[in-house]
């Protein structure tokens, strides 16, 4: 007569125990694994691809271009903590201008529900939390669906925000700077210098 095993590989027991731990802790380190590239901006960026790690978008238009930003990319100014690096977008004019940095995160699961936590996010302009003339936001998009939220200039944070994965498989995650024009300024107060945006240590997480 054919034994059948009611654990694994027909061990007993103990080793069953051990073989479901296994997959327990196997299960618990993905769902904690960060799937975003450069989530810390140690590396340098933007790059290319947005699979490959965090590129920069000017989107143009009534909303500026590349040339309308003194900084778009790593500074030691944006980071969360003494000697690192963080991520920056700071305008050089008094203008209406948009730029974010954006990454996609591919090969994900449909349907299930992922995890955006950003430690830093924090504008130098102090009028930003009344959301008028400067945002400094995140937000996530997959297929249809997106969420977003904001960050102030009266503290780094920690903020997060979900998002269930379409069936495409991937998650776009974005950090905004906007502004609006400023009128005013003069070269003892230049309005638009202090409206740097700041991200650092993002991570994105398949929740538990």
């Amino acid at each position: 007569m054919k034994t059948r095993y009611l654990f694994p590989f027909g061990y007993g027991p103990a080793a069953g125990g051990l073989f479901l731990g296994l997959l327990f802790l196997l299960g618990a380190s993905a769902s904690g694994q960060n799937l975003l590239k450069n989530g810390d901006f140690e590396s340098p960026f933007p790059v290319a691809d947005p699979t490959a790690g965090w590129t920069v978008v000017f989107p143009g238009g009534a909303d500026g271009d590349y040339g309308d930003w003194a900084i778009a990319g790593q500074t030691r100014a944006a980071s969360r903590v003494a000697g690192g690096h963080g991520a920056h977008l700071r305008p050089n004019n008094w203008g209406t201008i948009h730029a974010y940095f954006k990454q996609v995160v591919t090969n994900l699961t449909p349907g299930a529900v992922y995890t955006l936590n950003i430690q830093r996010m924090r504008s130098n302009f102090k009028y930003t939390d009344e959301g008028v003339t400067q945002k400094v936001y995140a937000a996530v998009i997959s297929g249809s669906s997106s969420n977003a939220v904001h960050g102030y200039s009266t503290n780094n944070g920690p903020y997060s925000l979900t998002i269930t994965c379409a069936a495409s498989g991937q998650i776009e995650v974005q950090l905004h700077n906007w502004k609006r024009y400023m009128t005013n300024e003069g070269a003892e107060d230049m309005k638009h210098a202090k409206c740097s945006a700041w991200f650092d240590d993002c991570s994105l997480t398949l929740s538990p």
